[in-house]
């Protein structure tokens, strides 16, 4: 809901009583510095706290690091001149493209799999692409690839209560990192597209993730977002909710002194800020010269991927076999953070992400 939508819907009173209280309680200073009313995330930084939870959880432990099918050993496949720097100081980015790069060739690896289930004859994905399949058929292996090579917390109870001959403690940790990289993947595809009710959705599990890595107030101010968001505030000033990020890279206009910085003023003023944003984007859509910058394109990572995808099938990493041993068992993070919330206890606080910020982080 853009501000203009929002004030038909009875939403300026509310706005109007959030500055009026502000400018009661604070000082002119405070207000000419455009304090927030209300707690809201960064959701930049909210993701590189959930790239960082992922580090934390299958990158950084060492005694993993030998296991044949851990994330480390890919990355020897993915940037094999980086395994160095990725477990010490791996920044940001360099971790962002590792999970994405990593569930790619998996979820490539579990489509040819779920073909071969559906047709003997389809030995590769190039032949089951070539067959043509019906979007009926694409929707049905998804839910079943989901089912299947997607740990829940319910099945990894099951998994890790068999008896020890019949654990394959590989596919464990196979599947358990699965739903963690997609959890991943889903925040930053909803974060591209601007579909605020997933990120909301995310929130979540992502919670009990920092709870169990560690990230007690990311944790606690998530938490207390959330429930703030669903429970405690109006309805129309909830449904008015956008993230910070998203209002600083559309250049909202900015509460400014004197008779330009009436909230009438903002709202009319706002009106021109997509028009602006969308010439801008077609004026750099049209003049771009590709390969004549100073920024270099996307590395072709199809070999590179492949590659990968053809070790998961040379393992088997996704076929369950009974008996099958791993370096290290991989916590499921969203049970561990849930067990802790009900106990109540803080576990290595920290108060921030282990990332320093970049240039290239905030290009997508």
């Amino acid at each position: 809901m853009d501000i203009k939508q929002s004030t038909t819907d009875g939403n300026i009173e509310v706005l109007e009583d959030l500055f009026r209280q502000a400018n009661e309680s604070s000082t002119s200073n405070q207000k000419n510095h455009l304090q927030y009313v209300i707690f809201l995330p960064g959701l930049f930084h909210y993701k590189m706290v959930c790239a960082d939870a992922l580090w934390c959880t299958h990158i950084q432990p060492k005694e993993g690091h030998d296991d044949e099918n851990s994330l480390y050993q890919h990355i020897g496949i993915l940037r094999p001149d980086e395994t160095g720097k990725i477990v010490s100081k791996p920044g940001f980015r360099r971790v962002h493209d590792v999970l994405h790069h990593d569930v790619w060739a998996s979820m490539l690896d579990c489509w040819r799999i779920e073909a071969q289930h559906q047709n003997a004859m389809y030995t590769t994905l190039k032949k089951f692409a070539e067959s043509e399949p019906t979007w009926d058929v694409i929707v049905m292996m998804s839910h079943t690839i989901v089912q299947k090579y997607v740990a829940t917390t319910d099945g990894l109870d099951t998994a890790w209560s068999k008896p020890v001959g019949q654990r394959d403690k590989r596919f464990e940790n196979q599947t358990l990192r699965n739903r963690d990289e997609l959890l991943y993947i889903d925040l930053c595809q909803a974060m591209n597209t601007g579909d605020i009710g997933r990120v909301e959705v995310s929130f979540l599990p992502w919670i009990y993730i920092f709870k169990a890595t560690g990230k007690h107030k990311y944790s606690s101010q998530i938490s207390r977002f959330l429930n703030n968001l669903q429970f405690n505030w109006p309805e129309s000033l909830s449904a008015a909710f956008r993230a910070v990020d998203w209002l600083v890279e559309l250049k909202q206009p900015v509460h400014q002194a004197g008779p330009n910085g009436t909230l009438e003023h903002i709202i009319k003023e706002s009106l021109l800020i997509e028009v602006y944003r969308s010439c801008h984007v077609t004026m750099e859509n049209v003049f771009h010269l590709q390969y004549r910058t100073i920024r270099h394109s996307a590395p072709d990572m199809t070999k590179t991927i492949k590659k990968l995808s053809g070790r998961m099938k040379d393992k088997n990493v996704h076929l369950s076999k009974d008996s099958r041993k791993a370096l290290r068992v991989v916590l499921d993070q969203v049970s561990a953070g849930m067990t802790l919330m009900q106990e109540q206890q803080v576990i290595n606080e920290e108060d921030s992400s282990s990332f320093d910020i970049e240039a290239d982080d905030f290009l997508d």
